[in-house]
């Protein structure tokens, strides 16, 4: 109840109590998905790549829990600079039968080239996850707006105001048209700027 709530402190807190259970037979597969779980959403990220682990490592759990867990596990370690591990796992990840996951890690992939400031990889990347993720319209957008972002970290202003301008047109993703809106903002202040310096 407490994680339906999105109380995800409680939620971790009844969680150990359940994984410290006294029974005989006490449930822990339920208790550790439930730790991953409300401990990536309350910010435990160390903690919740180490229940994903207990979690692979369980011989009972379904397939569908030992997906999640690679999943979270990703997702965790993204959060405390264990990149490379990441993207790994978000590789393996990529072509998964929920499509919904394969299309996140797909665009995780080309996120973290961009942070590691790989930009020509990140852009073949995230133009990957365009074409692969068909039916998954809010990793593509996402995706054309990290393309965005590495057209102006190579100064291509121009296409990355138009790439911005043609996601506030044609998406219907209120919360992304919002960060495109705000990106092309911040791109045109910019290229304002570097113009400025460039006259003077």
């Amino acid at each position: 109840i407490a994680y339906d709530d999105k109380d995800y402190g409680a939620a971790y807190d009844y969680y150990l109590k359940l994984r410290a259970s006294p029974s005989r037979r006490p449930p822990r597969g339920l208790a550790s998905n439930g730790l991953m779980k409300s401990g990536f959403n309350s910010g435990k990220f160390q903690a919740a790549s180490q229940y994903a682990d207990t979690l692979i490592s369980l011989p009972a759990v379904s397939a569908d829990v030992k997906n999640d867990a690679f999943y979270y596990k990703a997702k965790s370690l993204q959060q405390f600079d264990s990149s490379d591990a990441a993207a790994k796992i978000y590789k393996q990840l990529s072509t998964n039968k929920n499509g919904d996951i394969a299309a996140e890690s797909r665009y995780h992939i080309a996120e973290i080239l961009y942070k590691q400031e790989k930009y020509k990889e990140a852009e073949t990347a995230a133009n990957e996850a365009i074409k692969q993720s068909a039916g998954y319209d809010y990793w593509i957008v996402k995706s054309y707006i990290l393309l965005a972002d590495i057209l102006v970290k190579e100064n291509d202003f121009f296409n990355a105001k138009a790439t911005l301008q043609s996601i506030i047109t044609h998406t219907k993703i209120a919360e992304l048209k919002q960060e495109a809106v705000k990106k092309l903002k911040d791109v045109k202040a910019l290229e304002k700027s570097k113009s400025k310096l460039s006259e003077e």
